[in-house]
Parts: structure tokens; C-alpha cells; sequence
């Protein structure tokens, strides 16, 4: 399993656009093959924090949500409603 978290400071004057393109996105990916979970979460500490949380089966079904009309129109977009690029942690699991 590959799980992802994507962080993002979004802008006051943004937040309403940028909460539209994420939930698009969470519909959207939740139905692709191998993904298992695909969540955004608000920083309980910081009201224009969030990370979004994803889990996939594989790195091929990974790159193939990278290849995906959504995603090509979240990643064009979404950078205008942050304070900065948004930052993405890859985690592999650790067999048991």
C-alpha cells in the first residue's frame, strides 16, 4: 500500500475555491481502481491548514490517477489558492 499526505496553507480569499476543487477531487478519486481512501482533513489547529489523505494499492494505480482529468485540473489550479506549493509525503508500508 502506498499512502500519500498532501499539505496545504490555503489564503483566506481562496477557501471557497479551493474547498469546490477538493471535494471534486475526493468524488472523483474515490472511484478509481486501487484506492482505498481518499480524504480531506482540516488542521484542528489552524483553520486554512489541510492535508489530504490518500491510499493506494500500488504505484501503477497511483500513476494512474496522475493521469486523470481531475487531477491535471486540480494540479493547474490549486497552487493559486495557497500560500505556498502544496507539499506531498509519499509513505510505502513496512511488511509485518
Amino acid at each position: 500500500m502506498i499512502i500519500l499526505n498532501v499539505f496545504f496553507d490555503v489564503t483566506l480569499e481562496h477557501e471557497t475555491k479551493f474547498l469546490k476543487l477538493l471535494k471534486h477531487m475526493v468524488v472523483e478519486s474515490i472511484k478509481e481502481d486501487g484506492c482505498s481512501l481518499y480524504q480531506l482533513w482540516l488542521n484542528a489547529h489552524d483553520p486554512y491548514s489541510y492535508v489530504l489523505v490518500e491510499h493506494r494499492e500500488t504505484q501503477d494505480h497511483l500513476a494512474a490517477h496522475g493521469e486523470t482529468p481531475h487531477w491535471f485540473d486540480f494540479n493547474d489550479t490549486v497552487n493559486g489558492y495557497l500560500k505556498s506549493d502544496y507539499e506531498e509525503h509519499h509513505y510505502n508500508e513496512i511488511p509485518r
